[in-house]
């Protein structure tokens, strides 16, 4: 692997985990700040996914 490689795949990382911080943030504040387990926060990102996938799919009314 190359530097811009490893570069390009160390960025993508960053992001990702970005990107679950987020989801995080927004499952607590969707649970009023309660403890969620693993699965839960899994389970939250599944339905955040298809929920995002649905409205892609359709498309401006």
């Amino acid at each position: 692997m190359t530097d811009t490689e490893e570069q390009a795949r160390l960025a993508r990382l960053q992001e990702v985990r970005e990107g679950m911080e987020a989801l995080r943030i927004e499952a607590l504040a969707e649970r009023g700040g309660k403890s969620f387990t693993t699965e839960e926060t899994l389970e939250f990102i599944r339905r955040h996914d298809d929920a995002a996938g649905t409205v892609g799919r359709l498309g401006p009314g």
